[in-house]
């Protein structure tokens, strides 16, 4: 690997005492306050296709040129790097310099030895993009350390790098395309207005600019109007499939699987022609009416997902873009479930849904067994009720609600309410509880009680949280999860 040249200092003990002093004192010198200039809340527009802008800032760019060259051929990457020269003693030049260049990722190459970086962490603000902050004096970090938390109190995405390997590591991920950079999904409803997940504070430029996938809303009156054209015939063929290949059906007429499937086909017919990652309707609008506009889509809904197609209930917006993000990092449907309760003494949650996909396991492999019964025991829609891998490891979470960070726990299947079309509580029938219902055990409760992102928690099986991780660096959004983030054994 490329780098510039780089002489060892040593530093005595008293020399580290003189420098932590003159530190104490720099917030008296001149130029060390500065009137605010934050960017706190404002969204950088995002560039054209994978192409990236990295801008550097040092105080000898001739040093690291070598090493700033390395930047520009990174593997998979389209990065333009421009460079810099900067006096760190003069936080207005840096300031000024950062909020007039257009840029995705910020290196800042500190110098050997400083005494303060003075208010330029307060002035420079949350950048909205990921920076990268670079000591060239590894043995003495305390000062360039300090900068990097203040950066991070100040809102920035913030990575420390005491070798010019680990930062280079890190442009890589942050230089990479976004992992739903170009998806489009179409979602059918009123704009961010579900009838169970509102998402007001959310519109289409605003989830592009944060997560790389185009979506657009359309009235349920037209899917509606679709749905009515839609020939019979290969909705028949679908409906043998779901009951041959079903355990068991109880109180499920083929009429009813016919109208669900009538969807499916409408749904992948439109899925192919407008080549979309993820659809979603706003089920919970219509279904509980006494006259539906649509059929239940949770068997439409489940085999799409095991065909490689992200189909989110109930319109809501970030639980689809969690779904498509570890979809895609797993190459598995997930699972999206409603959160019922916990117990944090077992440190334990129950999860349920009346949509599972059939191939939690992974497209190639066998699907899980399962039966088919009404939804909530009302006598009307068709539910898959899937047998969940007992012991099977997990991860769950979900962007949150302003998509800036990402929970992520993971877990184990502990146990699964069977024949939830039979079963029953103190208090009756368990016609709350959806005909998917999991116990699943997980780390740091309390923690994860405090983070919950919203009505629903996204499920994948497996483990892939180190995947995850460089993808939200990637997209400047916090990881936020238990104090040990490894697997509990299966």
């Amino acid at each position: 690997m490329p780098r510039a040249d780089q002489k060892r200092i040593n530093v005595g003990r008293r020399d580290f005492i003189k420098t932590m002093t003159l530190a104490s004192m720099a917030a008296t010198l001149p130029g060390a306050a500065l009137a605010d200039q934050s960017s706190a809340g404002a969204i950088r527009p995002r560039p054209a296709g994978g192409k990236k802008n990295l801008l550097c800032l040092s105080n000898n760019p001739p040093a690291h040129e070598k090493y700033i060259e390395s930047m520009r051929s990174i593997p998979g990457t389209d990065l333009q790097v421009s460079s810099i020269k900067v006096n760190y003693r003069n936080p207005e030049e840096i300031v000024r310099t950062v909020h007039e260049r257009d840029m995705d990722i910020l290196l800042l190459i500190l110098p050997r030895m400083t005494f303060s970086f003075g208010s330029l962490c307060d002035a420079m603000g949350d950048l909205d993009i990921p920076v990268i902050v670079l000591t060239t004096n590894p043995e003495l970090i305390p000062i360039d350390a300090n900068l990097s938390a203040s950066l991070r109190g100040n809102g920035a995405n913030v990575t420390f790098a005491i070798s010019q390997d680990q930062a280079l590591e890190r442009v890589r991920i942050a230089a990479s395309p976004w992992i739903l950079e170009g998806r489009r999904a179409v979602l059918y409803g009123k704009p961010f207005d579900s009838t169970t997940v509102t998402a007001h504070n959310l519109n289409e430029d605003l989830v592009y600019r944060r997560t790389g996938v185009r979506i657009q809303f359309r009235p349920l009156e037209g899917l509606a109007a679709l749905y009515k054209e839609v020939d019979t015939k290969d909705a028949v063929r679908e409906m043998e499939r779901w009951k041959r290949e079903a355990t068991e059906i109880i109180g499920v007429s083929d009429k009813t699987i016919v109208d669900a499937c009538r969807l499916y086909v409408l749904l992948r017919s439109i899925v192919e022609k407008e080549e979309l990652s993820a659809v979603s309707i706003d089920c919970l609008g219509f279904t509980l009416s006494p006259n539906p506009v649509l059929p239940h889509p949770c068997l439409a809904f489940a085999r799409l997902r095991d065909e490689g197609v992200t189909a989110a209930c109930e319109a809501d917006v970030c639980s689809m873009l969690s779904s498509m993000f570890l979809e895609e990092i797993s190459r598995k449907p997930s699972f999206m479930c409603n959160l019922m309760s916990m117990d944090p003494l077992d440190s334990k949650i129950n999860v349920s849904h009346c949509v599972a996909p059939l191939k939690l396991n992974g497209p190639d492999a066998a699907q899980m067994r399962y039966k088919l019964h009404d939804y909530h025991g009302s006598g009307r829609g068709a539910v898959p009720e899937v047998e969940f891998p007992r012991r099977g490891q997990v991860l769950a979470g979900g962007f949150s609600k302003d998509l800036k960070s990402f929970a992520l726990w993971p877990g184990r299947i502990e146990s699964q309410v069977m024949d939830t079309d039979r079963a029953s509580s103190r208090s009756g029938p368990m016609s709350n509880v959806c005909a998917n219902t999991i116990d699943v055990k997980i780390k740091d409760a309390d923690r994860f009680l405090q983070n919950i992102p919203g009505l629903h928690q996204i499920m994948v099986l497996g483990n892939y949280t180190r995947a995850v991780e460089d993808a939200l660096i990637g997209m400047n959004v916090t990881l936020v999860g238990p104090t040990d983030f490894t697997p509990l054994p299966a």
